[in-house]
């Protein structure tokens, strides 16, 4: 939802800059998951035993899947970017992933429900 927020507030043009705004959720993405990964190295993580068990794949969907959930609340404004969106989430890999996350969708999509933007 800051995504949303930071491109309404830049008055960015999303249609002319897809391809800008579909870099930047990816990189988002991926820094989302190497942070993760990255902090399970720390000290206090070893102290208490954390790890990271999740693959760059899944979290690489998870991370698509909310974007494409937020942007779908205003499809007018973000319509060319759900459509590769949704493409990317259709690909064989992530097939899979769908059922296995189902419950954390639920969960999640329960939440934003109670949002208004």
């Amino acid at each position: 939802m800051k995504m949303h927020h930071y491109l309404r507030e830049w008055g960015l043009d999303v249609p002319k800059h897809h391809a800008f705004v579909l870099r930047t959720i990816r990189q988002s993405i991926r820094f989302a998951y190497t942070s993760a990964c990255n902090k399970a190295t720390y000290k206090l993580a070893h102290q208490h035993r954390a790890r990271v068990s999740l693959q760059e794949r899944e979290v690489t969907w998870l991370g698509l899947h909310a974007f494409h959930t937020v942007f779908s609340r205003k499809p007018h404004a973000y319509a060319r970017l759900l459509k590769t969106l949704n493409f990317e989430l259709s690909l064989a890999r992530y097939r899979h992933l769908r059922k296995r996350f189902r419950v954390v969708v639920a969960d999640g999509l329960s939440t934003l429900a109670l949002l208004c933007f």
